[in-house]
């Protein structure tokens, strides 16, 4: 596997960056992953990629890391991802996990891509803020105080400082809790942003997306409901994957589970597969459509309609 520099100069001039690995034959074609949590940090997940014959571009969110401009959480990504897709060799491929997966289905609905794979997606403001209607005041915290500001992530805020901001928020009103952690106004601004953003309509949103969807939830992660809505108002052909698993993925999995997951195959025979199939190069009988459950004992169950949400 060749690693060598990716810079990509955008519609307002602004030059995103990031890093290509490069396989020893030629390539199927192009798997494009946007991160804001370091490009450098991915070597792991291209070479897997890699290892399917694919050229992979892991980017640097603008703002983050080596890309210009001002980080701005859930607001450039679709017309910085479609300006650089359409820079790279074809088939493309987006693919992303977390907040990757929402560049990935942004990029989906404003350029022309191959195919998706979006990995326990966290889709919105609104949608990552709240859960089942209840507000996710500590772990937004959290995450906005280690990722949302600035061009690199911050250390983990003390679990008693955000015990303090959480008691804050609630007995004083959700506005005070960036005081508590000590916050300037613009990152107060911020988090008054989170919490005014209204919830996605997703057939509305992805309307346009015209590449088949892959979509890999998990039983336990965070962000379940909404990679089953995901899958159930994409417009074009979508698979929806499950197993029991969070959001880190097997990485997650204590063992023996882990290990009898992997026995199956894990996740990433099902995305291999369905890949395959979706480019045409690799032809079987996968299915692109339903939804695809893991069991631990039972193996790989498929069920040809798409996904209930949970109630």
């Amino acid at each position: 596997m060749i690693r060598a520099p990716h810079h990509c100069v955008v519609r307002d001039g602004a030059v995103l960056a990031g890093h290509r690995y490069e396989p020893a034959t030629r390539p199927r074609g192009t798997v494009l992953m946007r991160t804001p949590y370091d490009a450098g940090a991915h070597g792991t997940a291209a070479a897997w990629w890699v290892r399917l014959g694919f050229r992979v571009v892991v980017q640097d969110v603008r703002g983050r890391y080596r890309s210009d401009g001002r980080w701005l959480p859930y607001r450039s990504e679709a017309d910085d991802g479609a300006d650089t897709a359409t820079r790279l060799d074809p088939p493309v491929v987006a693919v992303g996990t977390s907040y990757g997966a929402h560049c990935a289905v942004e990029l989906a609905r404003a350029a022309p891509v191959a195919a998706v794979v979006a990995m326990v997606p966290a889709l919105g403001l609104h949608e990552t803020a709240t859960r089942n209607g209840t507000r996710c005041v500590r772990d937004r915290l959290g995450w906005w105080h280690e990722h949302g500001f600035g061009r690199f992530s911050a250390p983990p805020a003390a679990p008693e400082r955000l015990d303090h901001a959480t008691e804050t928020a609630r007995r004083r009103g959700i506005d005070r809790a960036p005081a508590a952690l000590g916050w300037p106004e613009n990152r107060a601004a911020a988090w008054r942003r989170l919490w005014d953003a209204p919830p996605l309509d997703f057939t509305d949103r992805y309307a346009d997306a015209r590449a088949p969807l892959l979509v890999l939830g998990g039983d336990h992660d965070f962000f379940a409901a909404d990679a089953v809505r995901l899958a159930q108002s994409w417009p074009v052909d979508a698979l929806h994957v499950s197993g029991p698993w969070g959001h880190r993925l097997l990485a997650g999995v204590p063992e023996p589970m882990r290990e009898a997951l992997r026995a199956h195959g894990g996740p990433g025979t099902v995305v291999a597969a369905w890949l395959g199939g979706v480019l045409g190069d690799r032809p079987g009988p996968h299915p692109r459509t339903g939804s695809r459950v893991l069991d631990p004992d039972a193996g790989w169950r498929h069920h040809p309609t798409r996904p209930k949400e949970r109630s």
